[in-house]
Parts: structure tokens; sequence; C-alpha cells
């Protein structure tokens, strides 16, 4: 028959590994990711006797964890969303902060600036109005540098998070692979199973911590293996072999790092393919806001630099010079890829800046063609010459003659560093050009009404802008006579021809315009001429503030402060967005976690059920030791 003491042995011992497990359950009451242990019982194997199976006790078949995989999974995929959102909603907020900025901000200063150009029309003359335009033309440019370094400085932390994160990923991936390792070594035993509960739990929160840098996908392989992927399908830990990320430069552009995979097979970049968790935030972040960011703004300070300039040339100053470029920029940006085989050098410049896009391009040549490829997908392609010109969006790219292979390519960044190398040119008050170059008058013997425009320049390159030229009316007055070339309505006439007249007819020649207008008579005569010592002309300053609310950017369309004003309402957009999102995950992360809790957790009231169960029927299997006691003494006694 079954042993009386050995099967109260065995409750005993059961009921005191279920105590163990209950008492472990309410030290770790309040420890993160500890998922609360059962102890599992299962009847020993019975004896058979005389036809008749009989217990054999209990024992303890395995120590179990409260754990539920899609609940789990659930937890790992809002924390991984959270991570990235989290990230992007801080970082998109901080550029918002900045470009938002009402006093900070480039809005007030444009107007400012503008404001200052209009007290030089207002008042040509005045040396004050002219020094306080030169102060806030170089507020304007300290200011678009200030908000680009910080964006630079944003950028150089956005870069070392991403190297950071990597590391942690890496790091957190092999601890997960040593957690396996541990796994795989503990003995199947009783005593053994304890231990892996805590050390899975233990798994299941890196795994959770590596969810928040990463976007994540867990295969379980039974209990003590399992596999992670990222990207793609890229293996990061198979059983016990894990493999790693690195963040390196980017061939095309060393300023900036992609995210290579280290496995069996390298990848150079899997940038695009990862998404979730931090590195996503980072990554989304860099690529969708702060990179369109600084291109915008360096297009703003670019198209203001322009447009200004071209205007100031087409003026003459108080030393009676034509005008000369007001702001400096630095030249679009040409990197050449790293694995070029061939020597060929490219250089560009902004040629138009009303067809100019914030896009980043790529130049690559096939052997025959050289290609432009912008961000957005639009492309044109040039024959390759020696050399070759090849003009897109605003852009002027001249690739040198030397020699080059298929496959070589160029990464340009034509408005990256608009903003912060945004310089004004000039200190002396007397070089802005305020007047137009020319003046036009009519003489003080004229008999007639007939008048003369006050005149325009067409091309301030034309070497005989500045000479005098004369028109002098025919008898009878339907006609003139000019001492210099003209073009009336498209019709060249040579000097001395005789020019039809018509009222508020207009008159080329020379790099400008004028019209006539009213009754002349014959005689009459009228001048075009140099405008030296026109201190007072405010034509060109007039032009200059007129600027403000001129379209430049988009064909035409966008002012500067429009454009300015697109960038803050994109940047404020994402933010808004981000934010709303980010509220949403954070409610449905937390909603997965109190889900997982109920599951999992240590309900106090619930292990003093047990612990007075677990301890009524050890002290029931220890009266049952004592029975068996008594029932061998009294044997001993019958036969003594």
């Amino acid at each position: 028959m079954p042993d009386i003491l050995s099967t109260a042995v065995s409750g005993l011992l059961a009921h005191q590994r279920a105590l163990s497990t209950t008492s472990h359950n309410i030290a770790n009451v309040n420890t993160p990711g500890y998922s609360r242990q059962t102890a599992e019982f299962t009847t020993n194997p019975p004896s058979y006797l005389g036809g008749i199976y009989y217990g054999n006790g209990v024992s303890i078949e395995s120590v179990t964890r409260s754990y539920d995989q899609f609940l789990t999974r659930e937890v790992r995929d809002t924390t991984s969303a959270f991570g990235a959102t989290e990230m992007f909603s801080r970082l998109a907020g901080h550029i918002d902060d900045v470009l938002a900025d009402p006093q900070g901000g480039i809005s007030p200063m444009l107007h400012e600036f503008f404001a200052s150009v209009q007290d030089v029309a207002d008042d040509p003359a005045s040396s004050t109005a002219r020094y306080a335009m030169i102060n806030m033309a170089e507020t304007l440019a300290s200011r678009f540098q200030s908000i680009d370094n910080r964006f630079t400085e944003l950028q150089q932390n956005t870069a070392s998070d991403i190297r950071d994160t990597v590391d942690e990923i890496n790091t957190l991936v092999a601890q997960i692979r040593d957690i396996n390792i541990s796994l795989n070594e503990l003995a199947p035993s009783a005593a053994a199973t304890q231990q892996s509960a805590d050390l899975l739990d233990k798994r299941d929160a890196l795994l959770n911590q590596l969810a928040q840098k990463i976007d994540i996908t867990v295969i379980d392989e039974g209990e003590n293996n399992l596999s992670i992927f990222i990207g793609n399908g890229q293996t990061m830990l198979s059983n016990t072999a894990a493999f790693t990320l690195s963040a390196q430069p980017d061939i095309s552009d060393p300023t900036r790092d992609v995210i290579a995979y280290n496995g069996l097979i390298t990848v150079y970049d899997i940038s695009a393919n990862l998404k979730g968790g931090e590195l996503g935030g980072l990554l989304d972040f860099r690529n969708n806001v702060l990179e369109p960011t600084r291109n915008s703004l360096g297009r703003t300070a670019i198209g203001l630099a322009e447009t200004f300039n071209a205007q100031m040339r087409d003026g003459m100053d108080l030393n009676g010079n034509l005008g000369q470029d007001f702001f400096s920029y630095g030249a679009p940006q040409s990197i050449a890829f790293a694995g070029n085989i061939g020597t060929p050098g490219v250089s560009t410049m902004v040629s138009d800046v009303t067809a100019l896009t914030i896009d980043n391009y790529e130049l690559s040549f096939d052997g025959a063609n050289w290609t432009l490829t912008s961000d957005s997908g639009s492309s044109a392609t040039v024959a390759n010459g020696a050399p070759a010109t090849l003009v897109f969006e605003g852009l002027t790219l001249t690739i040198d003659g030397a020699t080059a292979v298929a496959g070589d390519r160029f990464t340009i960044k034509p408005t990256l560093a608009g903003a912060g190398s945004l310089q004004v040119l000039t200190g002396d008050p007397a070089e802005i050009a305020a007047a137009l170059p020319i003046r036009s008058g009519a003489s003080l013997d004229n008999l007639g009404n007939a008048g003369i425009g006050a005149g325009i320049v067409t091309d301030v390159t034309n070497p005989n802008l500045l000479n005098t030229a004369t028109l002098t009316f025919d008898n009878p007055p339907t006609t003139f006579r000019a001492d210099v070339d003209v073009v009336v309505g498209g019709v060249p006439f040579l000097a001395g021809a005789a020019v039809p007249y018509s009222n508020n007819m207009l008159i080329d020649a020379n790099g400008w315009q004028v019209s006539l207008n009213g009754a002349a008579q014959p005689g009459d005569v009228f001048t075009v001429e140099s405008n030296v010592g026109g201190t007072g002309d405010n034509r060109n300053a007039l032009n200059l503030a007129n600027l403000q609310n001129r379209g430049i950017f988009d064909g035409g369309i966008a002012t500067y402060q429009e454009d300015y004003g697109t960038l803050v309402g994109f940047v404020g957009a994402q933010a808004q967005s981000a934010g709303i999102e980010l509220e949403a995950q954070q409610s449905l992360m937390f909603q997965a976690m109190d889900r997982q809790s109920s599951k999992a957790s240590v309900n106090l009231d619930e292990e003093a059920a047990d612990l007075v169960r677990y301890q009524q029927a050890y002290e029931a299997a220890a009266r049952l030791i004592s029975t068996a006691q008594v029932m061998f003494e009294t044997l001993l006694d019958s036969v003594r």
C-alpha cells in the first residue's frame, strides 16, 4: 500500500512551495513588470496494488506566471507608437516655438526692415534714415542666422540622439539574448521554474524598453526562446544570435547619418523602413520637419537677397554709382557621393527665385546624360557636355568637362545654407541706391504741352545706360528724331531716323524706357540722362519698399511674409497634429497597460486568501505526519 508518511510529506513540501510562491508574489507587489506567479499542483502517479490504484500524494508541476501574449503585444505596440509620437511632438513643438515667436521670429523683423526702407523713400537724402535701414538689415540678417543656428544645433542634437538610440537598441538586444541563454541553461526541474518566471518577466520588461526605442515584431519560439525583427524583416535576435544596427554617414551627404543593419547580410541603409519608437520619431522629425524647415527658411532668405539685390542694382547711389548687391548668402551646396569614380565638378547657382523650391536634388550620370531629380520626384535631363548646363526649378547647374563615369552622383542642396549665411554687404549709407540711374527732362524752350515720363530702367547692364539721349520733334510734330537707336512698339529706329509720334507712346533705348504724351510743337526737345546728383530721387527706394508686397515665390504668387507664414503654418500644423496624436497614443498605451496589469499584477487580497488556504493545508499535512508517526509507534509496540 502507499506509504502514508511519504504522501503526507509530499503534501507538506508542495504546500511549502506554494507558500513560498505566494510570499514571493507579496514581496514583489510593487516591482515594475512583475507578473503574478502561481504554483500548479498535480497528483503523483498512483500505485497499483491488489487490483486497485492508490494515490501517492501531490507535487508542484510548475510555477506559472500570469501572462497573455496578446495583451503583452498590445502594450509593446502602443509603447512603440507612443515613443515615436512623443519624440516627434516634442521636437516639432520646439521648432514651432522658435518660428512663431511674435518677438523672436522673422515676420516682425521683415516688417521693421521694410519700414526702414520706406523711411529712406520718404527722405532719400537723410543719412539718418539710411543708417537706420542698414542697421535694420543687419538685425534681420542676424535674426535669420540666429534661427538657423538654433536649427543647426537641433540637427546636431538629433543626430546625437539617433546614434545614442541605436546604441541603446543594440544594448537591449544583447541583454535579451543573454536572458535567452540563461533560460536555455536552466535545468527543467521544479527548482528552476521559479527562476525562469522571473527571467521571463525581466525579458518582457526589456522588450517593452526596446519597443519604446523602435517598432519590433516578436516571434515566440517556445517558452525560453524568441526572435525579434525590425524594418522589413531584418532579424535583430534569433534565439541566442544577436545582430546590431549602426549609425553611419550617408554616402550622399556626410552631414547626416543613415541606419545600417549588420546582420548575416549587411544592409547599408534601412532608415526609410524603420518606424515607431524613439528612433522612428527622430528619423521622421529630421526628414519631414527639420530639413524642410531649414530649406524653407533658407529659401525665404535667398528670395529676399536675390530680389532686393536685383532692385538695388537698378538704382544709383549718392556717389553717382550704379547700385551694388546689398545682401550676400552662401552658394548652393553640391556634394559628391563618396563612391564616385569619375572626377566631374558641379557648381550651382540660383537663377530664378520665383521657381525655387525647398527640395533637395540628386544629380546622377548614366554614361550619356545627367539627370537632376528632386525630392518631390520632378526631374530634368541634359546630355553630357564639356561643360554641360542644366536649368531646372530656379537653379542653373554647370557640370565641368572632367571625366564622368556612369553611376557618378551628387546631392544638391540649394537653400539649406541660405538663412545661416545671409549677410549685409555695406555699412556705408551713401551706397544705398535710392535713386534711379536715369532722369528725363523737357527743354525750357519747349512751346508745346507734351511731357515725358520719369522713365524706368529695363537693362541696368547696358553700357550706354548713363549716356545722354535727346529727342527732338520735327516740323510738323508728327515725328521726332533721337540721337540714339530706339525701339518703339517693337520696331527699331536708327539714330536720326524719323520716329512716328503717338500720344502715350513708349520708347526703349540704352536700357531704359520712357513715355511721351501730349501735343508737341516743332523743335520741342526732351532728354534722358544720368541722374548723378539726384539726392532727392526716391524712385528706386519706392521700388525697394514695394518689394514687401510683391509676389516673389511659387511662380510670383507669395510675398516674403506669405512664404514665411506658410512655413510657420506647416510647422504649426505638424506640431498640433502631433500633440493630438500624442494624447491619443498615450491613452491607448495606458489602456493597454491597465488591461495587462489586471491580468498579470499581484492582488494582495487574493494572495492573502491563498496564504490562509496553503497554510491550513500545510498544517493538515504536518498533522498527517504526526498521525503516521503514532501509527508506526503503535505497530512497534504491538510486536514488542
